[in-house]
């Protein structure tokens, strides 16, 4: 009679396990799980939100990719690395734009959409989980074949690169996980150094509502290796984390750029972020602490 209490408390606990979703480690608040794993950098999740699919990673604090078959555009940050380059002096246009390096590739949404605007042109990714770049073949369809992904820290693969780029995009800060050695002065020299005569580097940096601390560093870090910064603030009052694409010259610039080569652009999805984004961007003027290898 002792043990009947014990033995219903185990079977009370066996049936709570078979109800359980068999083997899922973290369980989805919106949308679902198609896909999740445990790499040596990070904790995965592959979601299907509608017609979307999602990559979140680790506390799941943000979205870090997303491809939609039935969309290039995104709504998100990914779509306004396409217009980084039209802050280059008029006339720019899009066939100027002929090499992308993504540091912090993950999925491949960027390398998509620059397929998609500017044609087959020569990208690579670097991406330091080689299993972000396997989820990205297998759910998010990145199989651009001028897309060369490789498994590499950004860092290293861009010291190590033999080229120039016309956009070096930044996509690797995964707040709370900021790799400082991608923030500092002299690895924003490093890229500029990789840089074509007229490209350009663009960052996403994240912000809340009250706090700019790292837009404000990293823009002072790239104004002092760059003659001009500028900000695209994707903000609004409902988020309270969003983000601002921070993009930074190699040669003298001027805000009135954007919208003087927007009035040239041809392409429907790369006019409709140029238009969306004008009243978004602001020429950083007012740098302050600047991040260096020994100061991060």
């Amino acid at each position: 009679a002792r043990a009947l209490p014990y033995l219903l408390m185990l079977a009370a606990l066996i049936a709570l396990i078979v109800l359980l979703p068999g083997g899922v480690i973290k369980p989805v608040e919106d949308g679902e799980l198609l896909y999740e794993t445990e790499s040596a950098y990070n904790y995965i999740q592959v979601i299907q939100w509608n017609d979307e699919v999602w990559l979140k990673l680790n506390e799941g604090q943000g979205i870090h990719s997303i491809y939609n078959p039935n969309s290039v555009l995104v709504d998100g940050i990914w779509d306004h690395f396409l217009i980084a380059p039209y802050f280059n002096n008029p006339p720019y246009t899009a066939d100027q734009v002929g090499s992308l390096a993504l540091i912090g590739s993950a999925a491949g949404t960027v390398p998509k959409q620059y397929t998609a605007v500017y044609g087959p042109i020569p990208i690579d990714g670097a991406e330091i989980d080689p299993e972000i770049i396997r989820v990205g073949r297998e759910y998010f369809d990145m199989n651009e074949p001028n897309l060369n992904a490789v498994a590499q820290d950004g860092r290293y693969f861009l010291a190590t690169s033999p080229r120039e780029y016309d956009v070096i995009a930044l996509d690797a800060y995964r707040p709370p996980y900021i790799p400082f050695h991608l923030t500092t002065r002299e690895f924003f020299r490093e890229a500029r150094e990789h840089l074509t005569e007229n490209g350009v580097i663009a960052v996403n940096a994240g912000r809340t509502k009250t706090d700019w601390s790292l837009v404000e560093v990293l823009a002072s870090t790239l104004k002092a290796e760059f003659p001009n910064v500028y900000l695209v603030d994707l903000g609004n009052e409902t988020y309270e984390l969003s983000n601002v694409l921070v993009v930074a010259t190699k040669q003298q610039t001027s805000l009135e750029n954007l919208a003087a080569n927007t009035e040239l652009m041809t392409h429907p999805l790369l006019r409709q972020v140029a238009e969306a984004s004008l009243d978004r961007v602001t020429e950083f003027t007012t740098p302050s602490l600047v991040f260096t290898d020994d100061k991060a």
